[in-house]
């Protein structure tokens, strides 16, 4: 069922990070990365004060609506706490911002960024709501209504960023200046309404009903061990940018949110393909502990194949991939390598702590997930500015923040799995030691590249790309990582218009 499942959402995926990738080079290229970065940033402070949107409510409904019949009765629940969460948080972000700017007299590298935080709130709060049809879709492994109102969300948001980009490209912007920032922060808001509006619409008829307390009470509890871990990381997604700004200022700031968009193809396909791992695994409960670590471990295999080649791409081409969206990125190019590593570590943790949560292992998630956001802050804090309170730092400004994220995405790996099997009592081994065969001559070919070629030009870095993705595919299918088989079914599922 997992091939049969995600390989519609897999190629949403690819299709709307290529789009991205095209509008981040149309919008980083022509409109500046000055802009870029003053709505990286916006994006950023906005994203912080979204600590309060999700406390755990969404891994709570994914499970509920999975084991349990009354689903009119669960969807109702989280429906009125997501809206709950919403209005707080629109009111807790335009407070802050009113405070920040009028009571405490503190501005911004630029007035234009108050308005372009103030045009990034209509997205957020959008954005929150469109857990409730998506995880209801999550539950009932539905991939096709999970991926067309993305797949249309992107096509919307990347097709007007190329559309402004061609503008400026032609010069034919007249006045707007710095307010592109707040225009762009307003795009997200447009494409994401339209992303709500389409995936609500397909789930209908809903049967929403008054919300039984006694069932929000109900998800308050299944979450309240996983609120605080959920708040801090929102925290610890975005503290980055906000120091980065703070010190180093827009460039760097947007090279940095940069490398995390470029590198969202590894993001989205974990999250593609680990969509249903939740809802796969609370219906396997009943198995033995053997049979149980059997399903995740193949998750960690499957999640492993398919993240690792665009590692390994972002690693060894940091500089030229860079190059490709603006030249003033390339003093950066060491932050997007290991970058790269950390989300692949970060990738691969994602069914032991699925597993967890299956098993009603949250506060253990809760209290690994906050030691290692934790240990990414303190990084951050001691990596990333030059000095703080008198006190030299390292001042790494970006690779810092990469090195932070990346240390403490090893260690809550490590502690994840541990504890996990601890948890689970019996476990089968691991089999990612096979894919240091993948790795080898994949990285062997691409150091090639980065030594004799230089591919600054698209077309000479392209060729390399697409020949070591289908080596990559190749050496996968000798070693029987992916079978003839599994590839059918994956084209099937994908031609299918049936769910």
């Amino acid at each position: 069922m997992f091939s049969e499942k995600s390989p519609i959402i897999v190629i949403q995926t690819v299709v709307s990070s290529f789009l991205g990738y095209v509008a981040l080079f149309m919008i980083n290229r022509y409109v500046g990365p000055i802009y870029w970065g003053y709505l990286s940033y916006a994006i950023a402070f906005g994203g912080l004060f979204t600590l309060i949107t999700d406390l755990g409510f969404s891994s709570a409904n994914v499970k509920f609506i999975t084991q349990e019949s009354e689903r009119s009765k669960n969807l109702s629940a989280f429906l009125f706490i997501k809206i709950v969460l919403s209005i707080l948080f629109i009111i807790l972000t335009v407070g802050a911002l009113l405070f920040w700017v009028y009571v405490l007299h503190r501005g911004f590298e630029n007035p234009i960024e108050f308005w372009t935080i103030l045009g990034i709130l209509p997205y957020y709060a959008v954005y929150n709501l469109i857990s409730i049809p998506n995880s209801y879709y999550q539950a009932n492994i539905d991939s096709r209504n999970i991926a067309i109102p993305r797949l249309i969300e992107s096509i919307i948001r990347n097709g007007i960023f190329i559309m402004i980009g061609i503008v400026f490209f032609f010069n034919l912007e007249g006045n707007i200046g710095v307010g592109i920032s707040v225009i762009l922060a307003l795009v997200y808001g447009l494409s994401y309404s339209v992303y709500l509006a389409i995936a609500m619409y397909r789930g209908k008829p809903w049967h929403f009903q008054k919300p039984d307390f006694k069932t929000v009470r109900k998800y308050a509890i299944f979450a309240a061990p996983l609120a605080f871990s959920s708040s801090i990381a929102t925290i610890n997604g975005n503290i980055d940018k906000i120091i980065i700004q703070f010190f180093y200022g827009a460039v760097a700031t947007g090279a940095f949110y940069t490398d995390q968009r470029l590198l969202i193809i590894i993001t989205s396909l974990t999250g593609s393909v680990s969509m249903f791992i939740l809802p796969l695994l609370s219906s396997k409960i009943k198995l033995s502990n053997l049979e149980f670590d059997a399903n995740v471990i193949e998750y960690e295999r499957i999640v492993s194949l398919i993240t690792l080649p665009f590692v390994l791409i972002f690693f060894w081409l940091s500089p030229y991939i860079l190059n490709i969206y603006s030249r003033a990125y390339l003093g950066y190019y060491a932050a997007l390598s290991v970058l790269a590593i950390g989300s692949y570590v970060s990738a691969i943790q994602y069914p032991f702590l699925q597993a967890l949560i299956s098993k009603d292992g949250q506060g253990k998630i809760a209290k690994i997930s906050t030691i290692g956001i934790i240990i990414n802050i303190a990084l951050n804090v001691i990596f990333i500015p030059p000095s703080l309170f008198g006190v030299h730092l390292f001042g790494l400004s970006d690779l810092g923040a990469s090195l932070g994220y990346t240390v403490s995405s090893l260690f809550t790996y490590l502690l994840f799995k541990h504890i996990y099997r601890m948890h689970n009592r019996e476990w089968n081994g691991s089999v990612l030691h096979k894919h240091i065969l993948l790795v080898l001559p994949v990285s062997f070919l691409l150091l090639l590249g980065d030594i004799y070629v230089k591919p600054y030009p698209f077309v000479l870095l392209m060729p390399i790309i697409i020949i070591s993705l289908l080596i990559y595919i190749g050496i996968s299918i000798i070693m029987k990582e992916i079978s003839k088989e599994q590839i059918k079914t994956i084209i099937k599922g994908v031609l299918s218009f049936k769910n």
